[in-house]
């Protein structure tokens, strides 16, 4: 009885020191966030991107909207993705798949998937100490490849 007494407490005393809401626990990436051609290196081979802005105009922790405009060799490319860091997949405006998750306080995960279901790429996104920068480390998957294309973006927020 005394055992699951002092369960019962630490139980209390850890649920009454969390946050209050899932954007106390989160970085929020809401703002605008520009890729750093300077810091970021593509594989050889890999398509020339020249531009890749991301606008993310909801991020509360539980819920995360964006727009993405990306140059990629000389054709621009739009998309919007509404959803919620549940890692369920939900469409992209450009008629791709795209889940989203948390894995820590700083550092969120994607999974990108074609309008076949096939998995087209993995991300996992990690905010800077600062809050001025964003290092998504990427793998592209390429079908009928073995290995996936394996790279660092390099993303700077807007003041």
């Amino acid at each position: 009885m005394r055992r699951t007494i002092e369960i019962a407490l630490v139980l209390a005393v850890a649920l009454a020191a969390a946050p209050a809401g899932a954007a106390d626990k989160y970085v929020s990436l809401e703002g605008k966030w520009s890729l750093n051609l300077k810091e970021t290196r593509y594989p050889a081979g890999f398509p020339k991107i020249a531009r890749n802005d991301m606008i993310v105009t909801k991020d509360d922790g539980t819920a995360l909207q964006f727009t993405e405009t990306m140059t990629m060799d000389g054709k621009d490319i739009n998309s919007t993705w509404d959803g919620a860091y549940d890692g369920k997949m939900r469409p992209t405006s450009d008629g791709q798949l795209l889940a989203w998750h948390h894995v820590s306080a700083r550092t969120a995960g994607d999974e990108r998937k074609n309008a076949d279901g096939v998995t087209t790429g993995k991300s996992v996104c990690t905010v800077s100490a600062g809050g001025d920068k964003l290092a998504c480390r990427i793998q592209t998957f390429i079908p009928g490849q073995k290995k996936p294309i394996k790279f660092t973006e390099i993303f700077d927020k807007a003041p």
